[in-house]
């Protein structure tokens, strides 16, 4: 294992470094300060041919002028809270509203656009990055002075972690997620139509035209959304099913089955052979198959388009917080919030 480090880029004066891991099989994993994001994943195809899977840039100020999350910590919640109103304690409290009617991933210039404190601890066998955050008291609205570190390790076994821990001095949400756009093609102009996902979930969650959760639980069961085999995404973008018509595809929470020794989730492009497979702590997965871009720089020559890749955003139900059947998102004083996402690169 090796790593090294490089100047990514300067705000405000302040220099942004960017590490870069590399393990024995050629594997890399570079992340950075800014919005403690994952910037590259180079991993073989079945040929040996290294290539980058994930959305990302070479520069900062290409990560500045994007606001689709390429790669980004998100948080301290992750996907819509309605309205962006919620009660803790008997405490109502109002989040800033930046999509449509309602808060999303955090609101406005959270966590993916601040500069993470970062240090390195290096294993014979794994290298990991820790990058270190607080976000102080009332901050878009959110309770408590809260200590968040996410921590990116690539080991020899050819997996990527990342790990959260978090803990606060006022009850407060938190729900944050690693929002990684992938196209395993390692090829920026081609589609992900034909990618295979399979999703360990029986349900899913329904959403609005505005993508705020219903509320209802979906069996996936004889529609577009039964992921429990391999499928491929392009049956999302030429599906008749109102949920996906609504969004030109898949942007979806999967409420997770969490079958005993069974993955999440397994994301594969037959062209290349390059697959990843997810298991996490959390009770769901995001899939957002990137239906619609604002004015992100181009990756290649040309502007981003639609369905050029796939984000897989593991983390707890959106929007848990109104939604009793959607899991805990509270986070109390004295409480050590600690989950593992694993992706296991083949």
């Amino acid at each position: 294992m090796k790593y090294w480090r490089e100047a990514f880029g300067e705000i405000n004066g302040q220099t942004v470094w960017q590490y870069w891991l590399e393990n024995r099989q050629g594997y890399q994993l570079a992340v950075t300060e800014y919005g403690a994001t994952i910037t590259h994943l180079v991993m073989p195809d079945q040929s040996g041919q290294m290539a980058n899977v994930v959305i990302g840039y070479d520069t900062l100020a290409d990560f500045v002028k994007q606001q689709a999350y390429f790669g980004a910590t998100v948080g301290r919640v992750a996907g819509r809270i309605g309205q962006g109103a919620f009660t803790l304690d008997g405490h109502d409290y109002q989040a800033p509203i930046n999509n449509g009617a309602n808060t999303n991933h955090g609101g406005p210039n959270s966590f993916e656009s601040q500069i993470w404190q970062s240090s390195v601890v290096e294993k014979d066998d794994a290298i990991s990055v820790v990058f270190m955050l607080t976000s102080p008291d009332g901050e878009n609205g959110f309770p408590g002075n809260l200590a968040v570190t996410t921590t990116y390790t690539l080991n020899e076994a050819n997996e990527w972690l990342i790990d959260y821990q978090a803990t606060t001095d006022k009850t407060t949400l938190f729900n944050p997620t690693c929002h990684v756009y992938l196209n395993l093609t390692g090829d920026f102009d081609q589609f992900v139509g034909q990618h295979t996902l399979q999703i360990d979930s029986d349900r899913f969650g329904a959403i609005q035209p505005d993508g705020l959760p219903t509320g209802e639980l979906v069996p996936v069961a004889g529609s577009v959304f039964d992921l429990r085999q391999p499928r491929a995404l392009q049956v999302a973008f030429d599906s008749e099913n109102t949920q996906t018509k609504l969004v030109g595809g898949f942007d979806h929470p999967f409420l997770l089955n969490q079958t005993p020794g069974k993955a999440d989730a397994i994301l594969r492009d037959p062209e290349s052979g390059r697959s990843i497979t997810i298991d996490t702590e959390g009770n769901a997965i995001v899939i957002y198959t990137a239906n619609g871009f604002g004015d992100e720089p181009n990756l290649t020559n040309q502007a981003i388009q639609p369905h050029q890749a796939v984000a897989i955003e593991a983390q707890m139900m959106p929007d848990a917080i109104h939604h009793t059947e959607f899991g805990n998102i509270v986070l109390h004083p004295g409480e050590q919030y600690q989950r593992r996402t694993r992706y296991k690169l083949n």
